[in-house]
């Protein structure tokens, strides 16, 4: 909140940005989930600038987990796979400090969803495949940068904290697309 005061209260620089309000971004990115093991991720984003230095994203990011789970039941070795998928509201305050370059804070909030399927023994002593799902409410923190190659694309590496039943980051890097004011 601090950050987000003394960016609004700053005299206007070369922005890295267009001083437009109300334009979209889209962006997609790929990277890793680290904290629950080591596992591949991908992240789709899309938002909307409400000023030159506040942005709103929906952003939905998937990662397969293996025998991983976000709580701890069932027991690891029962797992046969785990595939968790985040749906979050993120707002980033961004800091132009150049012309190319405008840095940010994340913060927001997300609900995870850990789909599980793990093998069990029913009371017959039968093996059965279970698939089952685990829900999570998650805080997001965390930063990045946008780094312009011209006022409508560009690329943003983002390390961003998830913090719920278990506490993991997901690092990222991809491409973003800033939409017009008229777009579609």
């Amino acid at each position: 909140m601090i950050v987000a005061a003394l960016a609004w209260s700053l005299p206007p620089v070369a922005s890295a940005q267009s001083d437009e309000t109300e334009v979209g971004e889209v962006a997609a990115l790929g990277g890793a989930t680290l904290g629950i093991g080591a596992h591949p991720a991908v992240k789709g984003s899309a938002g909307v600038a409400f000023s030159r230095y506040g942005m709103i994203l929906f952003q939905t990011s998937f990662s397969p987990l293996g025998r991983s789970t976000l709580q701890p039941w069932p027991t690891p070795s029962t797992v046969e796979r785990s595939y968790l998928t985040d749906f979050g509201l993120d707002f980033h305050i961004r800091i132009p400090v150049s012309h190319r370059c405008a840095p940010y804070g994340i913060l927001g909030s997300g609900l995870l969803w850990d789909t599980i399927r793990h093998r069990a023994i029913d009371s017959q002593g039968v093996a059965r495949t279970i698939r089952y799902d685990q829900f999570n409410g998650a805080l997001h923190t965390g930063a990045g940068a946008r780094y312009y190659f011209n006022e409508s694309w560009g690329i943003r590496p983002e390390l961003e904290v998830i913090v719920s039943h278990r506490t993991y980051t997901q690092f990222t890097v991809g491409v973003f697309y800033v939409t017009p004011i008229e777009w579609p």
